[in-house]
This record gives structure tokens, C-alpha cells and sequence, in this order.
């Protein structure tokens, strides 16, 4: 059955009736979901369940709340923290109005997924339950056959029935085999994870090289299915003692969705045990990390499992400070778990482990003399926060009013990922001088919008409201500036500067406000006069040239590029800017999307687009447009990677549109260089533009003539602003009117009321 035909059907009428941001919303969900995109997925859910209410259509808020499970439960990890949602969906999709609708199915497959994620193997009995109510009655047409049959395998493994779990995929496998259904990489992936907890782990690696040789042959994976075949992969290399492979194999931890972070922390536990020089303190911080994140989201289990692969390294490294804090946070999760299975006598065991480790070396240096101390001992190397934390810790407990050292116990605290206790300790220094000014402040703030918390950092400027108006202003502007609220970070930066008028701080925020606001030319004048002010002005002089080009005012670009002595075409003063200065990649923010376009540099910090738009999105060739300064990507230092290196700028400001209408998509067989450059140039004198999108690569075949191995062209046309698509169409269509192979273009065939099925007749003919 095909559960999607609803969907796709909503999309077209929503197409039609001039809806197509919305049709787009409902792709584009599945599609972020799919690459693990969490936090843009979770913006997008909103959107489409309005829409859903708008057009009083159940079935589509089934869609947007099952894809929204899909994203926290298999993406972030979330037990408990979901689990009153997973149950409201359950229920609304075994109402009499979304009953009928094929994805009310998912619903079952999401609840056993949260209660897998609270407590996989406290619930086992309960998730096999539901998984066989929901399968009886469905047949395997279905793709929720698939996923509710890998929800039960996992269950069966969880209970310690890994036999069984791999005997019941076998089944649905042929099942599904014989209905006539591509077997999901989903299946695969969990057959994988059965294997490898069983040590069958040549078995894993065979099947893996089998999913990786398909993945190549498609072409394109969403990170659903490559992160987790290659982290699973790292641990089959680690348990069988490949650890260089496996070590290769391994992913970066920060890339890395939390549900699938267990697998990277059991491949990385293997392989420091036996190469302890790795097990640093920075692997500490994201065991810790892993842990504080697990606990937020209530998946209790997996909190004590993450402890019991950590506790044993910090013990290792010698940090009992890191393995008590790591098994303090375990055991709150002990009571909430279904079934004990063998916790608490674990979790004894690592707390006696604990108790029998080494204490705490006493201060290696007088407290009042630690950081000088510390300061010695690494000037050669590396801080170790993890090493000496406790020690910091002691030296405040003697010496509390010891800014220095309070400001360097907090750092050492956050770099360890005990944010928390880093807040805390600055919070007790800032109250115990009751509003009077304080270092402690400014890390405190940082700490406090580092983690959202918007709300304690108001409270913060609260306290220094009547003792330190100037501290007090400057957390409320940056609570602005982390808001987004420029006006009123606008606002608060010319209050203090009326107290403070040197400030720094509050002279570069209000510039950034005023750029937010565009109002570039009174940004230029605060970064001008900063530059005048700075013993290293460069940054402020490019700061300046980019506000200055976006209020258009040639002669300051001018002044500051001869600050910064920079060659410019002799012209008058005041004229634009417009040199060829090579290739730059520009990278626009459009609907929550980074786009970047290839452009010609016209001036330090202004560039042409060159690049068309794909079809479906928003013409910028042509755009005339202002740049920050700063290249997203560094410039490589290998010499060769230099030479094909573009740079990428994020874009600040629009001087001119380009003036053109959206591109058109154009494919098929390529006709020759002589024949497609003549076309090209007849384009171009029309006033239109060509961008080829497809490479040397690209290959066709005829079905109607058997040639394969045809060369194909895929490429982006488009015209100005007004001008009627119907001549397009016709140029199109009489230049490729007797050759052999015709190219295809259905949508602006679509626009001209032209017919459009023999194009789709050349998408099939040719594969396109």
C-alpha cells in the first residue's frame, strides 16, 4: 500500500492553487528528518500543523506529528521528555477522523520507540505487545510493515532474545519479499545492531560492505542511514581488534545525532582501554556531555549505560571527580527506570570501585599561589581542566573572594561540561558582594546565554540595577543581541555609552544593531570612528568598507581601502565600485537554508551573482550585493588545494536586484560543443543566461534506440524580469526541432499551456 499517495495528492493541489511554499514545507520536512537536520526539522513542524489547521485536514497534522516524533525520538534520543506527546498522538490517530489515514499507523511505531528510549528493556514486553496488534493488521505492503517489524526486533533483542530477533526479521524479510517490497536499509541496519550484540561481528562487516556497495550505486544517502552503518561498522572493527580501522572509521563525536551517540561512545571505550594515551579529558567532557543530554530528555536507561562505559576511563585517567559526577547523575535515573535488569548491582559495582580509587592529591602549591603554580607547570603544554579542577575548587573554598581564582575554577568547570556548577560558583561569588561590581559578572553572563538562559541573565541585571548601572545595562544588551531585539539593543548601547562613552562593547553592538537595521550609514560612522580609536584597526576598516558599500557611499569604501592599502582602478571618487576581481562564492540565508551562488568580485566587499537559481526557489543572478569580509573557510595552507580553492562570504546587504525572472530546468542528450555554444550565444543575445549544472559525467541512454553512453546536458535558463515565457519555450523548441535527441523542459511547457506529456515521454525515453 502506498501510505504516501495521500501526500503527494495534497502537494499537487496545494501546487495548483498557488500553494507551493506550503507543498514544499511538507517535502522538506521528511527530507531535514531523513539527514538528521534536528533543529531545522523542529521549526519546520509548526509551520506545517498550522497548515494542517488551516485546511482543516486531520490526516496532515497525522503527518507533521509522526514526523516530529520521528525527529525527537530517533534523532535526539528523547524517553520521557516525549512521551506524553507519543501517547497524544497515539490516541489522536485512533480517532474516528485520522483512523482512515495510513499514517495513523506510524503512531504505534513511534510510542514503542519512546518507551525503547525511557527504558528499552523495562518495556520490552510492552513494545512486542504492540508491535503484534498493530501488525495483524496490516499486510506487508505496507512500509509501516517494515518499520513496526524492526521496532519488535529491537525489543526481542532488548530482552536479551537476540535468537529470536534475528529468526523474526528473517520472516518479515521473506514476507516482505514476497509482496513484492524493496527490503528497508532500516532492516538491514537493525540486523546489523543484533549482530554486533551478539560479537558476530564479521557477519556485521559483511552485510555493511553490502549496504555500502548499494549506497554507491544510488548515489545519494540521507545521514539516517550513513551515520549510523558507519559508526556501527567503527564498532565492529573495535570488537574485533581493528583498531586502526576502526579508529578511521569513526566518525567525529560533534556530527554525530544523540541517538546514535552510544555506538560512537562503546567504539571509543573499546579502543582506549587499549590505547590509553587518547582517554583525555576531552573525552571526558563528552561522556559528560552525553550524559547531561540523555538525562534532559528523560532516556533513563541509556544515562546508566553511557556511566558504565565512561566511570571506568575517568578512573583510568585518575579524574574520581569526573567518575563521581557521572555516577551521582546515574543513579537519579535508577527510579525511573521499568525494570531494575541488573542496574543497581551495576551501578554498586562502579560506586565501590570509585570508593576504593585514590583521593584527591592535596593543593601542590599554597592557594593564594595555585594559578602561578598551575601557570609553570604548563607553560609547555596543554591545560588538563579535568586534572585540575578539585584543586581550583579547594583554593576558592580557603580563598572566596579571590576573583582570579573563582573566574579560572568556573572555566575549568565548563571546560568539563559541569556548566552547571561553573554557573553556581560564579552565581555565589556575585551574591555574596550584594550588587557590588564583580569580575565573576562577565563570565557568568557568557555562561548564561551560552545555555539560552535568558531569564536568569535578566535576573542578573536585576541585581546590578541600582549598584552597577553599567554591568546592569550590558547584560540586558546582550540579552538583546542574543534576541535579536536590535532596536532595543540599539536603545540600551546609547544608554550606557551616555554613562560609559568609551565603551567598546557597547560602540560594537550598536554598530551591529544599526547593520541589522540598515541603516549602514550611521553603522559606518561608529566603525569608522572605532578604527580611528584602535592600535590594530584592519577588521574595523573592513567592517567599515562593508557598511560604507551598502549605504553606497564610495568615497569612505575609498578612504578605508587606503588605510588598508588596497589597489583600486583610478575613478572619481564618489563613482561605484564596479573591478573584476575574480571568483567568489556568496552564501545567502533563505527560509531557514544556507544557498550559495558563484559571483564575480566587483570591489573589496561587493560582488555580481553569476550563478542562476534552481527552478524552485528565488532568482539572484545578476544581484549586485555586499559581503562580510570575513570568508566563511579558511584558506587551505596546502599550496595545490589552493589553487582550485573559491572563497565563500556570507551576504549582508542587496545594492541591486539582478532583474531576472526564475530559471527554467532544461535536459537531455548533449548536441555538440559547436551546436550548444551557438545556442548559447543566440540565448545571450536575447538577454538571457545559461547555467550548465551537470558534469563530463553525466551519461544517457536511448530505450528507443539502444545507444548508451549518450554525453547529457542538464542546465538553468532564464530571461528578465516581464519578458513572456512563450518565447523561451519557442526558441527552445525550434532549435532542437531535427535533432536526433530532443531535449525536455516540462514545467515551462506547463507555463505556456503547452502539452506537456511529450516531454515526460523524453524523461522516460532517456532516464533523465
Amino acid at each position: 500500500m502506498d501510505i504516501w499517495k495521500w501526500v503527494t495528492q495534497l502537494q499537487e493541489d496545494l501546487q495548483e492553487s498557488g500553494h507551493g511554499a506550503s507543498a514544499e514545507a511538507i517535502e522538506k520536512l521528511t527530507d531535514l528528518v531523513c539527514d538528521l537536520e534536528i533543529e531545522r526539522a523542529e521549526a519546520l513542524v509548526p509551520e506545517i500543523r498550522a497548515l494542517a489547521k488551516t485546511l482543516d485536514n486531520p490526516w496532515l497534522d497525522v503527518f507533521a506529528r509522526h514526523w516530529d516524533m520521528r525527529n525527537r525520538l530517533s534523532g535526539r534520543n528523547e524517553g520521557e521528555a516525549a512521551l506524553a506527546d507519543a501517547v497524544s498522538f497515539f490516541e489522536f490517530a485512533h480517532r474516528k477522523e485520522t483512523m482512515a489515514c495510513p499514517q495513523s499507523v506510524c503512531a504505534t511505531q513511534d510510542l514503542a520507540a519512546c518507551y525503547a528510549n525511557v527504558d528499552g528493556p523495562g518495556w520490552s514486553a510492552e513494545r512486542i505487545a504492540v508491535c503484534d496488534e498493530t501488525l495483524v493488521r496490516i499486510d506487508p505492503s505496507w512500509a509501516c510493515f517494515q518499520c513496526l517489524s524492526n521496532e519488535k526486533a529491537e525489543a526481542l533483542a532488548d530482552a536479551g532474545r537476540c535468537d529470536a530477533a534475528l529468526a523474526w526479521l528473517d520472516a518479515q524479510e521473506k514476507a516482505a519479499a514476497a509482496a513484492g517490497e524493496d527490503i528497508f536499509e532500516s532492516m538491514r541496519e537493525m540486523r546489523v545492531t543484533v549482530l554486533l550484540d551478539m560479537k558476530r561481528n564479521e557477519e556485521a562487516l559483511e552485510l555493511i560492505r553490502k549496504m555500502e556497495s548499494t549506497a554507491a550505486e544510488n548515489g545519494f544517502e540521507y545521514r539516517q542511514w550513513s551515520q549510523p552503518r558507519q559508526l556501527k561498522k567503527a564498532l565492529a572493527l573495535a570488537q574485533l581488534g581493528r583498531d586502526a580501522e576502526a579508529q578511521e572509521s569513526l566518525l567525529p563525536f560533534d556530527e554525530i545525532a544523540p541517538f546514535h551517540r552510544m555506538d560512537w561512545l562503546r567504539t571509543a571505550a573499546l579502543l582506549l582501554h587499549r590505547e590509553p594515551a587518547g582517554n583525555t579529558w576531552q573525552f571526558g567532557r563528552q561522556v559528560q556531555q552525553s550524559l547531561e543530554h540523555y538525562s534532559r530528555v528523560g532516556a533513563h536507561r541509556v544515562v546508566i549505560d553511557a556511566a558504565a562505559l565512561g566511570i571506568p576511563l575517568a578512573l583510568a585517567r585518575g579524574s574520581t571527580w569526573s567518575a563521581r559526577r557521572q555516577l551521582k547523575l546515574a543513579q537519579q535515573h535508577l527510579p525511573q527506570l521499568r525494570q531494575d535488569h541488573g542496574a543497581n548491582a551495576q551501578l554498586a559495582a562502579l560506586a565501590a570501585r570509585i570508593d576504593a580509587a585514590p583521593t584527591a592529591s592535596p593543593l601542590p602549591a599554597p592557594a593564594g599561589e595555585l594559578l602561578a603554580w598551575l601557570d609553570k607547570q604548563n607553560e609547555d603544554q596543554p591545560r588538563n581542566p579535568e586534572q585540575e579542577v578539585e584543586w581550583l575548587l579547594e583554593a576558592v573554598a580557603q580563598r572566596p573572594d579571590d576573583a582570579d581564582l573563582r573566574d579560572m575554577a568556573a572555566s575549568a568547570l565548563r571546560a568539563c561540561a559541569a556548566t552547571d556548577e561553573a554557573i553556581a560558583l560564579l552565581w555565589e561569588d556575585v551574591r555574596a558582594h550584594g550588587g557590588e561590581e564583580r569580575a565573576s559578572a562577565y563570565p557568568l553572563l557568557d555562561m548564561l546565554l551560552a545555555g539560552g538562559r535568558i531569564e536568569e541573565a535578566r535576573r542578573l541585571a536585576d541585581f546590578y540595577r541600582s549598584g552597577a548601572p553599567v554591568t546592569a545595562l550590558w547584560c540586558e544588551i546582550r540579552c538583546a543581541r542574543q534576541l535579536g531585539d536590535w532596536r532595543e539593543a540599539e536603545k540600551l548601547c546609547r544608554e550606557l555609552l551616555a554613562i560609559s562613552p568609551t565603551s567598546y562593547g557597547a560602540q560594537q553592538i550598536l554598530a551591529q544593531a544599526l547593520m541589522a537595521q540598515e541603516r549602514f550609514a550611521e553603522a559606518a560612522d561608529v566603525f569608522l570612528a572605532l578604527s580611528e580609536k584602535s592600535e590594530n584597526p584592519n577588521n574595523l576598516l573592513w567592517d567599515h568598507m562593508t557598511a560604507a558599500s551598502a549605504a553606497g557611499d564610495w568615497a569612505a569604501v575609498r578612504q578605508s581601502a587606503r588605510r588598508l592599502e588596497l589597489d583600486l582602478e583610478a575613478a572619481p571618487e564618489d563613482a561605484p565600485i564596479e573591478e573584476n576581481r575574480g571568483w567568489v562564492i556568496i552564501r545567502y540565508q533563505e527560509d531557514g537554508e544556507e544557498r550559495d551562488y558563484y559571483a564575480t568580485r566587483t570591489g573589496p566587499v561587493t560582488a555580481r551573482i553569476q550563478e542562476l537559481a534552481p527552478d524552485n526557489l528565488s532568482q539572484h543572478f545578476s544581484d549586485w550585493v555586499v559581503f562580510d569580509a570575513t570568508p566563511l573557510y579558511p584558506v587551505p595552507e596546502d599550496e595545490e588545494e589552493r589553487k582550485n580553492f573559491t572563497p565563500t562570504y556570507g551576504l549582508v546587504h542587496r545594492l541591486e536586484a539582478g532583474g531576472f525572472a526564475a530559471s527554467w530546468t532544461v535536459d537531455g542528450v548533449y548536441p555538440g560543443d559547436e551546436i550548444f555554444d551557438a545556442l548559447r550565444d543566440r540565448a545571450a543575445g536575447r538577454g538571457w543566461r545559461i547555467w550548465v549544472r551537470s558534469s563530463d559525467e553525466y551519461r544517457l541512454q536511448d530505450k528507443e534506440s539502444g545507444a548508451t553512453d549518450l554525453p547529457g546536458i542538464f542546465f538553468l535558463i532564464a530571461q528578465p524580469e516581464g519578458q513572456p515565457p512563450r518565447e523561451l519555450n519557442d526558441f527552445l523548441a525550434e532549435a532542437c526541432r531535427d535533432w536526433p535527441h530532443r531535449w525536455c523542459w516540462p514545467r515551462l511547457a506547463e507555463a505556456c499551456g503547452e502539452a506537456v506529456q511529450p516531454h515526460f515521454d523524453l524523461i522516460e525515453r532517456y532516464g533523465l
